[in-house]
């Protein structure tokens, strides 16, 4: 799964693989070619897919004001590596209310109160965002989205547990788990939008750290739902339905965790509240941080279950998985006896099952696989299984890195792709020169 499209577009002998990437207008190059059409806010192409940027052409999206980001095709290896998030909503949400969200945060690290100007305005901002998902059937998460800007992290998250909270929310009222009226829709919007403004007022030292956090670190981190609330608390508004959202979205269901002082008892934390608890922690485990790597929805909901009915409401888990496909389209599996696959098709009915096609093998036992399609849970002779599953990362750099690491705290290197003497990689031609560099030091550290 992975607000930025990241996704395989097509495959040839002749060609690296390609992937469609969203690039800031500001950050586009003449001679680069769409992967789709650009259309303005009504929904009319100015562009169509394929065209070749000129400096000319570049300069006339750049003083268009709805449009922040195009797709570019790029070869997987040019791929700029960040952080992968899960999409499917927001096609039609103007470029704008993204970039809006993002000044807010910048603004709240100096202005430590939220206006009621700015409260009226984001409501306006999320109503099309709130029709969107509420007035269509819900579509699985499956495509992947590229976030590479780390300084503007905060927003960036705040952005995708909006959107995940209220699609669970969507998905809480299609099982008739809940009944949200427009007031809740708009509140719960509201609430995860802003539920880590308090990390504006966390050093950003801390708040980018890249390793474990120290004690007193920890401890400081801790304070953004308080900060966060001091910031809030005071908006006339703002229903407090939001405002407990900002306080309370890291206390869980056993009492555990943290949260601000002077709210109600944790006994009284409202549904809406928990539903951005599993919206913040899910979209904080399948994204890429200075301290972990991006986890596939498959892992993610793999944890996330293990505290179903102690620490996380099992209503929202389950609405949550519904939603999500454990394998995203253009993902990579690393299986045993180092077999490397991507993710090539993910059906709606079997949002499950995806598609899988074998692109590569590290180990020579299983290069007679290389090439070969089927579905995950086939269970074909030779082929893979889901039991066999490894790792699993975004693209075959995140792998190699993922592998690397899993090395690195422990993990024998046999265990992980087999034994070093038997250690060769094959692969399909499309993908010899882009797994080749990918896998450059895991080879040679085999090699050692």
């Amino acid at each position: 799964m992975k607000i930025y499209l990241y996704q395989q577009v097509f495959q040839r002998s002749d060609l690296l693989p390609h992937i469609a990437v969203n690039i800031k207008t500001g950050n586009l190059q003449p001679g680069q070619v769409l992967a789709e059409d650009v259309r303005d806010f009504l929904g009319r192409p100015l562009l169509f897919k394929g065209v070749v940027l000129s400096s000319k052409l570049i300069q006339a999206l750049i003083f268009r004001e709805n449009i922040e980001y195009v797709k570019i095709l790029v070869s997987c290896k040019d791929a700029p590596q960040g952080v992968l998030k899960p999409d499917g909503i927001g096609s039609s949400i103007p470029a704008g209310i993204h970039q809006k969200v993002g000044h807010f945060f910048q603004k709240a690290r100096q202005v430590h109160e939220l206006q009621p100007e700015t409260v009226e305005e984001l409501s306006e901002d999320i109503k099309p965002i709130i029709n969107e998902i509420f007035e269509k059937k819900p579509a699985i998460m499956d495509s992947l989205q590229l976030i590479s800007d780390h300084d503007n992290h905060t927003h960036h998250h705040s952005w995708m547990v909006m959107i995940l909270s209220l699609s669970i929310l969507r998905m809480t009222e299609m099982q008739n788990v809940l009944k949200p009226d427009r007031q809740d829709k708009i509140d719960t919007a509201l609430g995860a939008l802003l539920h880590d403004v308090g990390k504006t007022q966390i050093p950003l030292e801390i708040l980018n750290k890249p390793g474990k956090l120290s004690p007193e670190e920890w401890d400081i981190m801790k304070r953004h739902p308080a900060f966060g609330y001091s910031i809030v608390k005071g908006t006339s508004n703002l229903m407090p339905i939001s405002k407990a959202i900002v306080g309370h979205h890291h206390r869980l269901l056993d009492g555990s965790g943290y949260s601000a002082d002077g709210l109600p008892p944790l006994d009284r934390i409202p549904p809406l509240v928990r539903i951005v608890t599993v919206a913040d922690i899910y979209e904080a485990i399948v994204s890429d941080r200075p301290y972990h790597f991006a986890a596939l929805p498959y892992h993610a909901m793999q944890i996330i279950s293990q505290g179903m009915g102690t620490r996380f409401d099992n209503r929202f888990i389950h609405a949550l998985d519904q939603m999500v496909a454990p394998f995203p389209t253009g993902s990579f599996l690393l299986f045993t006896r180092g077999t490397i696959a991507q993710v090539v098709r993910v059906d709606t009915t079997e949002k499950d099952n995806p598609i899988i096609r074998i692109i590569g093998s590290l180990s020579k036992g299983t290069h007679s696989i290389v090439g070969r399609i089927c579905h995950l849970y086939d269970n074909l002779p030779g082929m893979p299984k889901e039991r066999d599953l490894i790792l699993g990362a975004y693209s075959p750099q995140s792998l190699t890195e993922k592998i690397v690491e899993a090395v690195r705290i422990g993990n024998r290197i046999e265990n992980i792709v087999g034994q070093p003497s038997d250690i060769h990689l094959s692969c399909l031609p499309e993908w010899e020169e882009v797994l080749a560099e990918s896998l450059v030091i895991l080879l040679q550290k085999t090699k050692a």
